[in-house]
């Protein structure tokens, strides 16, 4: 198993064409599957995904237009239908429509993630990152996309083929990973599709810029969006549908799993009862992270993403054979973002079996732009 590296540049449409065309055959069988999985638990059709799909646009125009124009394009590459690409971007919310919560573990899947202030690693950089656990099927629909927009930072995210947002980085130091939540209160209805709001969250410049999206466009499901920068600041936004919670560091750390740890959130967690070993992974990395005092390398962060205990049902997930294909998951990739040098390592599947790899983005704008104003201080008469 490979992750190709997708470059992109130029208009929204340009960026989705190139990318339609450069990953044509894995967008086609990640469509496929999708539409397979959803009628699979709740025997929907795909007209009645073009259906509900629709509901989405007018959410999506007033939000950033240019989202949609990227999608267009990406159709267009990849000889699919508008509605197909948009459903794979709307998959999360789509997921929420199509399953029952009795079966949200055999769909959703589950995924850790973590962040790391400077004051604990070794070299006092701020880190991100998170095992991505989901469906076996996806593992040759993966894609790692570096694009570059005028006007806007440059991005690496690691995604699937056809789809424009999911965890990364970008230029300015801002890092985004996504874990599944739900709640009671989750069921299927129209807004902007979280993978959508998770890329304008990988083009903002600052953090403040990133919880003003989340509290703006709540809904219209639960997710877990974690958020790092690379000058050291890292916070957990535990999004509802009508409403966000806030998890700060514990000693300079964060690990979140899939259920909530806010202790105020107002509604029955769901997860907690469909994934209790969420309870063990999130609570367990911490500790891992934690009995390094201080001194975090590279190789520890590696070592807690390999973990194993409660396995299958670990750190690093493996599939359970006893399931059908459909309701099996692992870890399909495992990434560790130093957003300090703007670097992140990645495998092509669970990190105890595959080894880590490397890819790197300039900084842009920020630090220049940081000397800039201290230089105007320097020399300015107070």
């Amino acid at each position: 198993m490979t992750i190709p590296t997708i470059k992109l540049s130029g208009s929204p449409y340009d960026i989705g064409l190139e990318h339609g065309q450069a990953a044509k055959n894995q967008i086609k069988n990640n469509v496929k599957f999708y539409f397979k999985l959803w009628n699979y638990f709740s025997g929907t059709t795909k007209t009645d995904v073009i259906n509900d799909i629709k509901k989405f646009i007018p959410y999506i125009e007033r939000f950033d237009s240019s989202l949609l124009e990227e999608i267009e394009g990406i159709a267009a590459g990849s000889e699919m239908s508008f509605e197909e690409i948009l459903a794979l971007n709307s998959r999360w919310e789509l997921n929420y429509a199509y399953t029952p919560s009795t079966k949200t573990k055999a769909i959703f899947g589950g995924c850790t993630s973590y962040a790391l202030m400077p004051s604990e690693t070794d070299n006092q950089h701020t880190y991100i990152g998170q095992n991505w656990d989901y469906k076996a099927t996806i593992k040759n629909g993966c894609v790692l996309l570096m694009i570059s927009q005028e006007n806007k930072p440059d991005l690496i995210i690691s995604t699937e083929a056809g789809i424009i947002g999911h965890k990364g980085f970008n230029s300015y130091g801002i890092g985004v990973c996504v874990n599944y939540l739900r709640t009671s209160e989750d069921r299927f209805s129209p807004g902007i599709p979280i993978l959508l709001k998770v890329r304008k969250l990988l083009e903002s410049k600052t953090l403040s810029q990133c919880i003003n999206i989340l509290t703006n466009f709540a809904g219209p499901n639960s997710a877990n969006i974690l958020l790092a920068h690379g000058d050291g600041e890292i916070i957990d936004v535990e999004c509802m549908p009508d409403d966000n919670f806030f998890v700060y560091p514990d000693h300079g750390i964060i690990t979140h799993a899939n259920h909530f740890l806010s202790p105020i959130y107002p509604v029955k967690d769901v997860c907690k009862k469909i994934f209790p070993d969420s309870l063990i992974r999130q609570e367990r990395a911490l500790r891992l992270f934690k009995n390094c005092n201080g001194d975090i390398k590279i190789q520890d962060t590696q070592d807690v993403l390999k973990d194993h205990f409660g396995y299958p049902d670990s750190l690093c997930r493996h599939p359970d054979d006893s399931l059908n294909p459909y309701e099996q998951w692992e870890t399909i990739t495992s990434i560790i973002i130093d957003l300090s040098d703007r670097k992140m390592l990645y495998t092509a599947g669970n990190p105890c079996m595959q080894p880590y790899k490397e890819i790197t983005l300039n900084k842009k704008g920020y630090d220049k732009q940081f000397s800039e104003i201290i230089e105007t201080q320097k020399n300015a008469n107070f």
